[in-house]
């Protein structure tokens, strides 16, 4: 009897061990599944994104390091930012207007960028993102919601920036707005259209600025371009001009040589004009001769002729 009970509670400990080991495996490949679903589910939305569309329809088939203007306007509702990457490292001119944009996270890292466009969306925070972007000279945030200046207080880590534009936000109607913006940020010239005396701000004049400020960094690359361009083209002379040297000296010595074969023929023509003159004068001797024996032939025949006539 006892014997018995004992193999019945071993029974049951297996058996119970058996369906616990069930549930595990059970739970574990359901969550499993879940997980995957998810990833599968997040990789779908990040690839139906379309802001990842846009920026995959604007880049087409070239590298992002080779983009300088990028323009993701009005795209359909974007809410964060997707498919900008460190990779757009050459990027001067961003705009990304009436995107529904509520969040800068994962804004990249931009060293180069001069000017951000991000009007008409529902950001209220997150400019401490932008601190990557140290050459941004001009940052456009009107229609957003920003309320506080604290809120703005990020922006003086852009020591560059020039041109700020909060128009429609509500931070404008903040009492002492202008002027506390003015001193939070001293190198800024130009806040909502207007200058620190509310002078309004001359836009032909300012993109002329900034095309100069612009082509001031594009002449800096083409003179880096041009000294290599230079150092070769210096090799390149010296090597031509090592070849011409050599084909001087090579004319030179050709036309020694052509001199030298000229003299010889004058030389050749020479010596036969001097060989040739005893043999002529051979053969008019010769024709002397034969005249002369012939004339004396001649006379003898005379001779001869003269006696016979006279017998």
């Amino acid at each position: 009897m006892i014997h018995a009970l004992h193999i019945y509670s071993l029974f049951s400990n297996s058996l119970t061990l058996s369906i616990t080991l069930s549930q595990f495996i059970y739970h574990f490949i359901m969550s499993s599944e879940q997980n995957n679903h998810e990833e599968n589910g997040n990789n779908a939305a990040t690839e139906q994104n379309p802001m990842v569309q846009r920026i995959s329809l604007e880049v087409k088939r070239r590298e992002p390091s080779s983009i300088k203007e990028l323009v993701l306007d009005n795209c359909a509702r974007c809410y964060s930012i997707q498919g900008l990457t460190d990779d757009f490292s050459n990027l001067r001119v961003l705009s990304i207007i009436n995107v529904g944009l509520q969040s800068l996270v994962k804004f990249p890292k931009l060293p180069k960028l001069r000017k951000l466009y991000l009007s008409d969306n529902r950001l209220n925070s997150g400019l401490e993102n932008l601190e990557d972007c140290p050459n941004l000279t001009l940052l456009i945030l009107a229609g957003n919601k920003f309320k506080s200046i604290d809120d703005l207080k990020p922006l003086t880590k852009l020591s560059k920036l020039s041109i700020l534009d909060l128009m429609n936000c509500e931070v404008t109607n903040v009492d002492g707005y202008r002027e506390t913006m003015f001193s939070m940020l001293p190198q800024l010239k130009y806040l909502d259209n207007a200058d620190k005396d509310g002078v309004e701000k001359d836009s032909d004049n300012e993109d002329d600025d900034d095309e100069d400020e612009e082509n001031g960094d594009d002449d800096d690359e083409e003179e880096e371009e041009y000294e290599e361009d230079d150092s070769k083209t210096d090799l390149k002379a010296l090597y031509n001009g090592t070849f011409e040297e050599g084909d001087e000296d090579e004319e030179e010595s050709y036309e020694g040589n052509s001199d030298e074969e000229e003299s010889d023929e004058d030389d050749d023509l020479s010596e036969g004009d001097v060989s040739a003159d005893p043999v002529e004068e051979t053969v008019k001797g010769e024709k002397r001769k034969r005249n002369a024996n012939n004339q004396d032939n001649e006379e003898d025949d005379d001779d001869n002729d003269g006696p016979q006539r006279k017998v």
